[in-house]
């Protein structure tokens, strides 16, 4: 994992919800919905993962997603939350950031691999 986006802090450990918001465009009450998380923790500026919860590896599996989808685009960030945030016909109208939310990103990470010419369920 890169954190190309800073979605994580630099040791990985901890979740900045502002950083997930500006790249999504979304505001807490939204991201409070989505993540699961009441919504006055999200106003933190870093949340700490815990290993083995469902939430942790949903954040991790959306910023391997980003930092896949920011080394095809290039490392243009603008493209990649563009691509990140908007709805696509291929996953049935709904973006990859809410198809990442829901824990079914693999498809998505394997697609990504493969434009990258990578086997899919490749590591960095």
């Amino acid at each position: 994992m890169r954190n190309a986006l800073g979605i994580l802090t630099p040791d990985l450990r901890k979740f900045r919800p502002k950083r997930l918001m500006a790249i999504t465009g979304l505001r807490q009450t939204e991201l409070s919905k989505l993540t699961g998380k009441a919504r006055p923790l999200l106003y933190e500026k870093e949340l700490p993962l815990k290993i083995s919860s469902r939430f942790t590896k949903i954040i991790f599996s959306l910023v391997i997603l980003t930092d896949l989808a920011f080394e095809l685009f290039g490392g243009d960030e603008n493209e990649t939350k563009k691509w990140f945030m908007s709805p696509n016909t291929m996953l049935f109208g709904d973006s990859p950031f809410l198809v990442s939310m829901r824990g079914e990103s693999n498809e998505l990470m394997n697609w990504l691999n493969t434009r990258l010419g990578r086997k899919p369920g490749a590591a960095f």
